[in-house]
C-alpha cells in the first residue's frame, strides 16, 4: 500500500512539473494568421414526428470565410537557442520534440452559411441561414517535398445564427424564431488539406471539411442535425519571431 501511494505521489509530481514547463515554455513556439474562404455544401437531416427522414430536403450552398491563429506547441528551432527549463526538457527529448512540432492548436472567428432547398406536395421552399461563431481546432503537419506539406485537423464550431430564413408557399418565415436553428448550434468533425509555402513567411492552403451537429436539436417531436461538407481556401502569414 506504501508503496502504491509512493508511486502515485511521484506520478503527481512529474505532471505537475510538465505542466510547469509547458506554461515556462510559451516564448517557443510559431505563430500563423489563417485567412480563409469558401463553398459549404450543406445537407439537414430532418426527421418528422413519426421518425422518418425527409428526403426531399436536398443540399444548398453557401459562402464561408474565417480568420484563425495558430500556434506550435513546439517551435523545433527556437529551442536549440533558448534555455528556458521547457527548451531543456525537450532537447533532452529530441523525439517527443520532433512529434510535438508536428502539432498547432488554434482558434478562429468564422462566418458560415448553412443553406438547403426541397420542395413536397408541389410546394417548394428553401434555408437561407448566416452563422457567426468561434471554432478551436488542433492541427497535425507533415512536410512532403520542397515546402508542400499535407495537413489534417480536428475542429469543433460553436456557432448562433445572425439572420435566417424559411421560403415556404411564397413567403418568409423568420427562423430567429425557431429553437432548432437560433439556438446555440455546435459541430465537430475534420478537415484535410495541403499547404504549399509560395515565398518566405506566406503560405496558400487547399482543404476539404466535414462537419456535422455534435447532438440533434429537437423542437416539437421533431429533430434536426446540420452537415456541411466545405472546399477550403487559406492564404496563411507566419510573422518573423522577434
Amino acid at each position: 500500500m506504501f508503496t502504491h501511494r509512493f508511486a502515485k505521489a511521484i506520478g503527481r509530481k512529474k505532471s505537475i512539473s510538465l505542466f510547469f514547463l509547458l506554461i515556462c515554455g510559451f516564448g517557443l513556439h510559431a505563430q500563423q494568421w489563417t485567412f480563409q474562404a469558401g463553398v459549404n455544401l450543406t445537407t439537414y437531416d430532418f426527421q418528422n414526428t413519426a421518425g422518418n427522414t425527409l428526403t426531399q430536403i436536398k443540399q444548398g450552398s453557401g459562402n464561408l470565410y474565417a480568420i484563425q491563429y495558430h500556434r506550435k506547441f513546439v517551435d523545433t528551432s527556437a529551442i536549440l537557442l533558448n534555455s528556458s527549463p521547457w527548451a531543456i526538457y525537450l532537447n533532452q527529448r529530441p523525439v517527443l520534440s520532433k512529434i510535438l512540432g508536428k502539432f498547432q492548436w488554434g482558434l478562429g472567428l468564422h462566418y458560415n452559411q448553412y443553406n438547403a432547398f426541397g420542395d413536397a406536395a408541389n410546394t417548394s421552399y428553401s434555408y437561407q441561414t448566416d452563422y457567426l461563431g468561434l471554432s478551436p481546432t488542433l492541427q497535425f503537419s507533415q512536410k512532403l517535398y520542397k515546402g508542400l506539406s499535407i495537413q489534417a485537423s480536428g475542429l469543433i464550431q460553436i456557432s448562433q445564427l445572425v439572420h435566417g430564413n424559411q421560403w415556404v408557399n411564397n413567403r418568409f418565415l423568420d427562423l430567429k424564431i425557431d429553437p432548432q436553428f437560433n439556438g446555440l448550434q455546435s459541430l465537430s468533425g475534420f478537415q484535410m488539406g495541403f499547404q504549399q509555402v509560395v515565398s518566405d513567411g506566406i503560405q496558400i492552403s487547399l482543404a476539404y471539411r466535414q462537419i456535422s451537429s455534435l447532438q440533434a436539436v429537437e423542437s416539437q417531436g421533431t429533430s434536426l442535425v446540420i452537415r456541411p461538407s466545405s472546399l477550403v481556401f487559406g492564404l496563411i502569414f507566419q510573422p518573423k519571431s522577434k
